[in-house]
């Protein structure tokens, strides 16, 4: 059973990776594993476990905001969730099999990537919102997904990081298309990495009970989070909010790679 304290902290936890995943088409995890393992010293098997519970709602509920808003691009997203699933399957046997510390230092080293990546690559930011083309680029599009589901999977944290500036820089997917896009591959790759990874890993790699209780208090804040950031979204610069968002991630992934050390 959690404290009371504790619960507040996990609801004002979801709250916060809720909101930043909506923001940025994340999903939230990016923050919420290292939150859980570093901050409430959760085992990083139960923490991806609980992330991708999370991802399903805040991405579904920051979809709904975006869809209404017409920014979804059905087609796009309906390539990159079929492809998603080999990804996802494959994540979910990499994450059941690899040792605690290695996916802690894994995690790590990829925050520290996607940092440098937002800070030493000068890209151009496609703003505004755009129809969906008539044609779009398949197989860039579905290996795309595949990543997403990939890393979703394995690390728990949905591949928003990636799967949103892929689209904006390189697939010229203006930037509010393509955090809706990857927010809408999230809700699906996030559902069945949570189904596989609770068939897999449930009652070996994390108790089943703690998982689902932590989810259950966690959830909530993160969807208020995720409502929050699709009526915010509008009126924030996003770019603004990526600098800050990334000197977090950097102090992150620095305990991150220590713990996994």
């Amino acid at each position: 059973m959690l404290s009371v304290a504790v619960s507040a902290l996990l609801l004002i936890t979801g709250l916060t990776a809720g909101c930043f995943g909506g923001l940025l088409g994340l999903g939230g995890a990016t923050i919420l594993v290292p939150a859980l393992t570093l901050g409430f010293g959760l085992p990083i098997h139960l923490a991806i476990a609980v992330s991708l519970v999370s991802n399903i709602f805040v991405s579904l509920v920051a979809v709904i905001g975006y869809r209404s808003q017409g920014l979804l691009h059905s087609k796009t997203v309906r390539v990159m969730n079929i492809a998603s699933v080999g990804g996802v399957l494959i994540g979910t046997l990499l994450a059941a099999y690899s040792p605690a510390s290695l996916l802690e230092l894994a995690f790590g080293v990829f925050l520290v990537a996607l940092v440098a990546e937002a800070t030493l690559v000068k890209r151009e930011l496609h703003m505004g919102n755009e129809k969906e083309p008539e044609h779009i680029d398949v197989p860039a599009f579905s290996a795309l997904g595949f990543i997403m589901g990939l890393l979703g999977a394995t690390l728990g944290i949905g591949g928003g990081s990636l799967a949103v500036p892929v689209q904006n820089s390189l697939l010229r997917v203006p930037l509010k298309n393509a955090i809706a896009n990857s927010l809408a591959t999230i809700v699906v790759s996030a559902s069945i990495g949570s189904i596989t990874y609770f068939l897999v890993g449930a009652g070996t790699l994390f108790p089943v009970g703690e998982s689902l209780t932590t989810a259950a208090v966690l959830v909530p804040g993160s969807v208020c989070g995720a409502m929050l950031s699709t009526r915010v979204g509008s009126r924030v610069p996003v770019q603004y909010l990526r600098y800050i968002f990334y000197l977090v991630l950097l102090y992150i992934a620095i305990n991150m790679i220590k713990s996994g050390l």
